[in-house]
């Protein structure tokens, strides 16, 4: 709650206006000095000043408070987007990672087919060596039998005769035909077993071909399938290269409004430690004023006035109580004093809660501390009472009054933001609870 706009309502009455709205202020009094020192008014005043340095302070605690407090909401909404997005990265890590296993697995399968490939061209490879071979051979053999047939042609029967004729005996013409047909018998066997190993062979070679093609569609696949891996890999890895620009955006972010909220912090708390020095020095003059007024009333062993009787400041019409005396948590002040406000109160007479001599009769429009007009009277015994805020002042500094006199007429003047009786009852200086003494009619 800012100090310095903060507006305390005890009750709603009849006819209550804006005028009976009250700001609860700390405040002390003064007035009598010697002519070479500061007057209490001009310690009052430098008071009023901290006082007010002071609410300029906690207004920008507050603000600074507000800022923190915005700062602090955008970085817990930071915080869950970027545990999000690191959930996310972590995701996608996981997909590409098993993508790449995959990727891995296809690879194998493509090198362990490459190898299957490699052995089966060597199979065709040895497969047509022999087929060569084999053909070599048949043709070769083919060539001398042809020759043989070529001779056999040639010469036709007589030479066969020759043959026989040549022959001794019939044993050498068996043995020639024999040899004859034998080498033709041989040499057609011969190549037959060659064509069936060449034909055998072919076939092999054919099934090799065909296993050969079979692992190469097979290689085909995988190439493709891993080409396919590898597409989406680099997308995941696009999308995991996206997911951690952005964990890197909103760790930035995230790091820049913790620096923010530090700094802020140490402002506020640089704030409060001036606070702190300026509630001490505003102790210490205020301890001044109170040893100044002190020394100006009458001594603590003279007799109290009127005896123990304390009449109520105001009319019994008015005795609405819009600030009490002790530490206010919403101005987060030590109020002094007790305030009286109601509804048509401005004007109003003010008067002397108990006999006495008038010691500060202050009529200036001034901030005179913050009480404005005022009047302090000494009532004997170290008892003073303090009536601020006054619209007019009809007494003047000497004069004695009597319990009930008219002191002066309500009023705003000073520190206030609607008519009101700042009342104070302080003994020896100090300030007490008014309602300790007077009774609330």
């Amino acid at each position: 709650m800012k100090t310095k706009t903060f507006v305390k309502m005890k009750r709603a009455v009849g006819g209550f206006t804006a005028a009976a709205m009250v700001i609860c202020t700390s405040l002390s009094y003064g007035g009598v000095y010697a002519e070479d020192e500061p007057s209490v008014d001009d310690i009052e005043n430098q008071i009023q000043q901290i006082e007010q340095e002071n609410d300029q302070r906690r207004d920008e605690i507050d603000q600074l408070g507000d800022e923190i407090s915005s700062n602090q909401a955008a970085l817990e909404n930071v915080a869950e987007l970027l545990d999000n997005q690191k959930q996310l990265v972590d995701y996608y890590n996981n997909l590409v990672y098993y993508k790449e296993l995959d990727i891995e697995d296809t690879q194998a399968k493509i090198a362990e087919l490459d190898k299957s490939i490699e052995e089966v061209k060597g199979q065709i490879a040895e497969a047509e060596k022999q087929v060569d071979e084999l053909e070599a051979q048949n043709a070769d053999n083919l060539e001398k039998f042809a020759e043989i047939v070529r001779a056999m042609y040639m010469h036709s029967d007589s030479d066969l005769f020759g043959i026989l004729a040549g022959s001794d005996n019939f044993y050498e013409m068996s043995v020639g035909t024999e040899v004859l047909n034998n080498i033709t018998e041989k040499n057609i066997e011969f190549m037959d077993r060659l064509t069936d190993d060449i034909k055998r062979l072919e076939d092999y070679k054919k099934e090799l071909e065909t296993q050969r093609q079979k692992l190469s569609d097979t290689q085909a696949d995988y190439i493709a399938q891993e080409e396919k891996l590898t597409s989406e890999k680099d997308e995941l890895v696009g999308l995991q290269n996206d997911s951690q620009s952005a964990v890197d955006s909103y760790q930035n972010d995230y790091n820049n409004y913790q620096s923010a909220i530090s700094e802020l912090e140490q402002q506020q708390s640089d704030l409060h430690y001036m606070i702190n020095v300026s509630e001490e020095e505003i102790a210490a003059l205020e301890e001044e004023v109170r040893q100044m007024i002190l020394a100006a009333q009458k001594p603590p062993e003279s007799e109290l006035q009127d005896g123990m009787e304390w009449m109520w400041p105001l009319s019994t019409d008015y005795h609405m109580i819009t600030c009490n005396f002790g530490y206010d948590p919403d101005m987060d002040r030590y109020h002094r004093g007790t305030d009286i406000g109601d509804g048509g109160i401005y004007g109003a007479n003010i008067y002397s809660t108990k006999g006495g001599t008038v010691i500060i009769a202050n009529s200036s429009y001034g901030w005179n501390g913050g009480y404005g007009m005022y009047v302090v009277v000494d009532h004997g015994g170290g008892y003073t009472s303090l009536y601020a805020h006054m619209s007019a002042v009809y007494v003047s500094e000497g004069q004695e009054v009597a319990q009930g006199d008219v002191l002066g007429a309500v009023g705003d003047t000073g520190w206030a933001t609607g008519p009101h009786l700042h009342f104070e009852i302080r003994i020896n200086g100090d300030a007490t609870d008014a309602l300790g003494y007077v009774n609330v009619p």
